[in-house]
């Protein structure tokens, strides 16, 4: 009765489980039909609706209207003014004539005046030319933010797309290896009910299986997890789904350090922001030489006003035109200090070309170890496995017919699971390996 019992049990176990492996394989089916995505669509996603894109824009938007700031010094500036004075004390003088006395009066209390002022820098020894070229360049520098926040939010997506990927081949192990667990959890049952085994085996079977399930809801989370950071990245509800469309293989990659090199020299964004970094700080010092250089502005003033003799309460209409030379000749050496100081700048950006070029050399000799260290692994992980499922047979034929423990058993099931995820792992780090090689390249996704 109690054989019976335990039969039933362990058949309603597998039940369970096979039922449970259904349903996941239906709700990932279901996942999937709802939503595909490629790398590429993904990284396009993310492009599309991240908000650092949407800030990295702003800022292009902000330094193209630096341009019509630093251009408005081309164009004449006009002002208009208007005052009114009240005034308590004022000149007069009083004289006769003809027998009366006459009054000269030099002002009166109730003063008016509106002018229109117009004044144009006639020169400035190049000063608003080199206004605008740094601005220009200001508009150079945004849009390399642009394209580098592009560049990094783009190379974001595939930590997540391939660990997705990864974990859902490492549920698939799990599934086979709790699936063969519970094969020999029966086996173990039917040996303890005929007496050839202790209750010991059984226990051990069973908590291995639960061990593996626990291990099972952590990689699950950790799909949830990358979801979530997906969805985060690209601005959706956390909870669409995430399906990456893609096969999770080994991939041999092909690359020669010279020519990755050459490669990223020409494509990387820094060196275009090197470049425009240059650009900026020779305007910048072309600027600060000509601050003690002279000014020529031409200005005309058209004004209606009263106090004009002799009808000084009588509104008249009147102009003016000035040409004015501005020549500073001491500063206190502010200008010689603001064109040493421009000098280190752009010395500064000059050395920092040969620190970039040693840093991305670094970079792709980095990341051409990584993937020759993983594509040595990779023959080797391949030996592991079919060691380890070979011992595994010889176990299983040695376990049904009593000569081999349940834990000797555990162990070598275990050393097939874990040789499994090892190289998905290989397959995984190799992946990041090759992507972070073409993100150190300059290639877009």
């Amino acid at each position: 009765m109690k054989k019976c019992a335990l039969f039933g049990a362990a058949r309603t176990a597998v039940i369970i489980a096979a039922a449970t492996a259904m349903m996941t394989t239906a709700a990932a089916a279901t996942a999937g039909a709802q939503e595909a995505m490629t790398l590429k669509e993904a990284a396009g996603l993310i492009l599309k609706n991240n908000q650092q894109v949407q800030i990295a824009a702003e800022a292009v938007i902000g330094a193209k209207e630096k341009i019509g700031e630093s251009k408005s010094a081309y164009l004449p500036q006009v002002n208009l003014s208007g005052s009114y004075t009240r005034m308590s004390l004022f000149g007069e003088i009083q004289f006769p004539y003809n027998g009366e006395m006459m009054t000269i009066k030099f002002g009166t209390p109730d003063n008016y005046n509106i002018r229109a002022s117009v004044m144009e820098q006639v020169f400035n020894w190049g000063r608003t030319a080199r206004t605008v070229e740094m601005s220009k360049a200001g508009v150079d520098l945004a849009n390399d933010g642009v394209a580098m926040a592009k560049h990094q939010l783009s190379y974001q997506a595939v930590p997540l797309f391939y660990g997705t990927l990864y974990f859902e081949e490492a549920v698939k192990v799990l599934d086979e290896a709790l699936a063969a667990f519970e094969k020999k959890l029966a086996i173990a049952r039917q040996r303890y009910d005929a007496g050839l085994a202790s209750s010991f085996d059984v226990n051990l079977m069973e908590v291995q299986i639960s061990a593996l399930r626990a291990q099972r809801l952590d990689f699950l989370a950790s799909i949830d997890k990358f979801r979530i950071a997906f969805n985060t990245l690209a601005g959706r509800d956390p909870e669409t789904p995430f399906q990456p469309a893609a096969e999770f293989v080994f991939q041999p990659a092909d690359f020669a350090a010279d020519a990755a090199l050459q490669e990223a020299l020409g494509n990387r964004v820094e060196f275009r922001q090197w470049q425009h970094q240059m650009t900026l700080n020779r305007a910048s010092l072309a600027l600060a030489k000509t601050g003690n250089k002279p000014t020529v502005a031409a200005t005309f003033n058209y004004e209606f006003r009263n106090g004009f003799m002799p009808e000084m309460e009588k509104i008249k209409g009147n102009w003016t035109a000035l040409l004015s030379l501005s020549y500073p000749v001491f500063d206190g050496f502010r200008v010689r200090a603001q064109v040493a100081s421009a000098a280190s700048g752009l010395r500064a950006v000059e050395l920092r070309k040969t620190d970039l070029e040693r840093t991305v050399a670094m970079e792709i000799d980095s990341a051409l170890v990584e993937l020759r260290t993983y594509e040595a692994k990779w023959p080797l992980e391949s030996l592991k496995i079919k060691q380890a499922e070979d011992a595994l047979r010889i176990a299983d034929e040695r376990f049904r017919n009593g000569l081999l423990s349940a834990t000797e058993l555990i162990d070598a099931q275990n050393a097939v699971e874990s040789a499994r995820l090892s190289r998905l792992q290989i397959v995984y780090n190799h992946t990041l390996s090759r992507y972070n090689l073409l993100r150190s390249c300059g290639r877009t996704l």
